[in-house]
């Protein structure tokens, strides 16, 4: 009994007279191609007819005239006027090439997806990974797939002013920014928070604190009811969840490390714990998590409305081909992580390790972000964390630059690190309000 359905062995949908339909509306009207954008030459299934439209997208795009000798070069033999005409006398209107244009589309789009599930179907039966593997090759192709969709149509500025009124309007209403907040009330005061659609990079050297700092931001929202989902790929759930406890509920991190808690340490903790069972926190502590892992993590939770993710850290963040140079590999993880916050409207916030030239500089600066420009590119937000010797003048031991900002302005904000209790909280110069946690 043969292991493959009958559908896999009636071969790739196509449609010939659809490709042909396609050509000739475009051979008596050239200026046709530039309603048909979204269609490309790999979308053609048949090489004659590929070839062809492949000439005259290359012609357009030069702006040279698809006469005689352009098509003359595409067919071998005396025949080729009369096979140009053939082509040219079939097209029921040559109106709607668009329709005709999207019909190929569709097809080639259903070709990619029976090529990628036929490749799912042969990795289970051949044993080629694990399932969880096989399950993520597939779900990275299909994502492929979904982020060069060509349905969404361009939007008039008239139809956008209107929306943006809406939401400027539902703001005022509410009397807050749609930004999710930090919990450090400086930043969420001047930079509206974290927000949806967007990709916010939060990078320092290692043992500044940027694991303790996203902790305390994820926390802070899943204290209140927002889902959040983290994705830890250095830490393991207990060691955030110690570390969170510790910082509720004012306890040295050490002390617990050693086993030298004081009279009231072991309560204090005990309360920390309790508090924790009603936050909606989800840790996703596994060292070789992928952009398409997360990225299903992601979809799976969005349906409970999740509010926030965050990924600790993205130099540990497995990539999908490990062949490529390390730079190519950052650059389709970042850019897989921001497509990932637009198509699901949340804010992601990734973590991000700083080269060792920081080491020599007062204050990092985008070029140090690691291994990629791309990092910078497609960041909506790049945060700089770093720590400071305190003067007299300006006692503040930590800063959070602004370093880039899509959509508002940069530039540094006063931190108070309290080590012990691996905390962050904004820095007001009256003792009073010195330890505010947000």
């Amino acid at each position: 009994m043969s292991t493959k359905s009958d559908n896999a062995n009636q071969g790739p949908p196509a449609d010939r007279e659809a490709e042909r339909w396609v050509l000739g509306s475009v051979l008596l009207k050239p200026a046709s191609l530039d309603e048909i954008g979204f269609l490309q030459p790999v979308d053609f299934f048949h090489d004659d007819l590929r070839q062809l439209y492949a000439a005259v997208v290359e012609a357009r795009r030069k702006g040279e005239p698809i006469d005689e000798a352009l098509l003359r070069r595409q067919f071998a033999g005396d025949d080729w006027a009369a096979r140009i005409a053939e082509i040219a006398m079939s097209v029921p209107v040559a109106g709607h090439v668009h329709h005709y244009a999207r019909i190929v589309s569709d097809l080639a789009n259903r070709r990619r997806l029976r090529e990628i599930l036929l490749m799912g179907a042969d990795a289970a039966q051949q044993g080629d990974g694990s399932p969880a593997d096989i399950l993520e090759r597939v779900e990275t192709e299909l994502a492929g797939i979904r982020a060069t969709r060509d349905d969404h149509e361009p939007v008039a500025l008239s139809s956008a002013a209107v929306d943006a009124m809406v939401r400027i309007d539902e703001i005022s209403q509410h009397g807050k920014g749609s930004g999710l907040p930090t919990g450090l009330a400086s930043f969420d005061e001047d930079m509206g928070g974290l927000f949806p659609g967007e990709l916010t990079i939060l990078a320092a050297r290692p043992g500044v604190g940027k694991t303790s700092l996203a902790l305390q931001i994820a926390y802070h929202n899943a204290d209140r009811g927002r889902l959040v989902y983290f994705a830890s790929l250095e830490m393991s759930a207990v060691e955030l969840s110690i570390r969170q406890a510790c910082g509720e509920g004012g306890v040295s991190n050490r002390l617990v490390r050693i086993g030298r808690l004081g009279g009231n340490d072991t309560a204090r903790l005990s309360e920390a714990f309790n508090h924790q069972a009603a936050a909606a926190l989800e840790i996703h502590d596994l060292a070789s998590l992928t952009v398409a892992s997360i990225r299903r993590e992601i979809r799976k939770r969005k349906k409970r409305s999740l509010a926030l993710a965050v990924v600790d850290y993205l130099q540990l963040v497995t990539p999908e081909d490990r062949r490529l140079p390390r730079e190519q590999q950052v650059a389709r993880m970042v850019r897989g992580l921001k497509e990932t916050a637009r198509e699901y409207e949340i804010p992601i916030l990734c973590l991000c390790q700083l080269n060792r030239m920081t080491d020599a500089d007062e204050v990092p600066r985008l070029h140090h972000l690691r291994e990629s420009g791309a990092i910078e590119q497609d960041a909506d937000m790049v945060l700089f964390l770093s720590t400071r010797q305190p003067t007299d003048t300006e006692p503040h031991n930590a800063i959070l630059t602004v370093a880039k900002n899509r959509n508002g302005e940069t530039g540094p904000l006063r931190l108070m690190w309290d080590a012990p209790r691996t905390r962050f909280s904004c820095f007001d110069p009256n003792p009073e309000f010195a330890a505010y946690a947000g």
